[in-house]
């Protein structure tokens, strides 16, 4: 420190570049990085060095977490942004879609996903074709009849918890010459890898279960083989759309802890979803364990043993009154609007997720008025059960018709 500086001028400019090397990664706060000299300065800007230059375009604590998904995901490089629907938004600009191209989404879509299809990039020109991408026949006649430029579906469909045959899918589509869009956000890479199979970009909002905290929110896309990288690095820097450095290392904290964490989730999951079909209420339960058909064998083909998805859906059979009583009588379990984090929460997706959809739209996919979706956090699975079992409608102890002349006990409902 040039001590012949003024005071104001010393303490503006002490206490920088610390000479410890911490275990934990830092929160890098800086908009502004320095270069060594005006050359090295012109390399970065230009691309042709790695480093850093301002927080729009990319900041250390960013690129650790970017790394990190990457590492899990198995990609080319990843891009980090402020949140799960800004990071679709960017994975459907990589592919550059023109006016008049098709976009096939899976109708089982979260609700938000589809809004902004429609919403967004319908105003662009873009034709948004929906379809059941579960069923594969139907699947295979859709991108055979629509030619479509870029195909976007879940793995595991939210919030149904119905099964895609994602290998399957993206073959079909690569055939008919489509970019493939997974969002992996309900799996994450624990259960599957798309672009191990064939896509061209994965999508997660971090917000969920990469960061699994519920205090930061954060997307991030991971590209495969192809311009896909090169077109989201490009992009990000025209569209600002960057999470500040705090969050970034949020998320990068949670996502350290991913692989202890989502495991018991999955497994509480699937105990809770199993207690449940078991009992014999007038309530359809749903979740992968209990799939029948060719969704069953899906799930033994795709996922690891034990990994099934850490989210159960409820059709209570009762109206939006009789959920909200549900949801009152709740005391361990939250209702909130998310879902991943390490405290149980609930959702009612007529109320929030899938809110913009018509009555029409929401029956056609089997969304009720009654049904509820329970994202299961990391507390003791017989607390989360026990839980559900007080806040159920009063009466919900026998089994009761369904609509195909069977009968739900628990509601081991076919998703096949």
């Amino acid at each position: 420190m040039n001590r012949q500086w003024a005071p104001e001028t010393r303490v503006v400019h002490a206490g920088s570049a610390p000479a410890a090397r911490p275990t934990v990664d830092p929160v890098y706060l800086s908009t502004t990085f320095l270069a060594a000299d005006p050359e090295e300065l012109d390399a970065i800007l230009g691309g042709r060095q790695a480093g850093f230059s301002y927080g729009r375009h990319d900041n250390p604590t960013l690129a650790a977490l970017a790394e990190a998904v990457n590492e899990l995901e198995g990609g080319q490089g990843a891009v980090v942004y402020a949140s799960g629907m800004g990071a679709l938004l960017g994975a459907l600009l990589a592919v550059r879609l023109q006016p008049g191209d098709r976009l096939l989404v899976s109708r089982d879509v979260y609700g938000a996903t589809l809004n902004l299809a429609r919403d967004l990039l319908g105003t662009w020109g873009i034709r948004v074709v929906t379809g059941d991408l579960v069923d594969l026949a139907a699947a295979a006649e859709t991108i055979r009849r629509e030619r479509p430029r870029a195909v976007l579906f879940e793995i595991l469909t939210n919030p149904l918890m119905r099964v895609v045959d994602g290998p399957a899918v993206a073959a079909l589509a690569r055939e008919a010459g489509a970019a493939v869009v997974v969002d992996n956000t309900f799996t994450t890479p624990l259960m599957t890898r798309p672009l191990e199979w064939g896509a061209d970009l994965v999508v997660h909002s971090a917000t969920k279960y990469l960061g699994g905290h519920g205090d930061a929110l954060g997307g991030v896309v991971v590209a495969g083989p192809g311009p896909w990288l090169e077109r989201l690095r490009h992009d990000i820097r025209l569209t600002g759309a960057v999470p500040g450095p705090m969050e970034a290392w949020l998320l990068l904290r949670g996502l350290r802890t991913l692989a202890l964490r989502f495991p018991r989730q999955c497994a509480s999951a699937a105990y809770v979803a199993g207690a449940l079909a078991a009992e014999g209420r007038p309530v359809r339960v749903f979740h992968p364990v209990l799939a029948r058909g060719p969704e069953a064998e899906r799930v033994a083909r795709l996922f690891p043993a034990g990994l099934a998805g850490a989210a159960v859906s409820l059709d209570l059979g009762v109206d939006t009154a009789g959920v909200y009583e549900f949801l009152r009588r709740l005391r361990l379990i939250l209702p909130g609007t998310t879902v991943g984090d390490i405290y149980s929460l609930c959702l009612y997706p007529k109320m929030a997720s899938h809110r913009s959809l018509t009555v029409e739209e929401r029956q056609a996919l089997g969304i009720g008025d009654g049904l509820v979706r329970i994202s299961v956090g990391i507390e003791d699975p017989e607390d989360i059960l026990a839980d559900i079992r007080a806040a159920l409608p009063a009466g919900s102890g026998t089994a009761r018709e369904t609509g195909d002349g069977g009968a739900v006990r628990g509601g081991a409902a076919s998703n096949g």
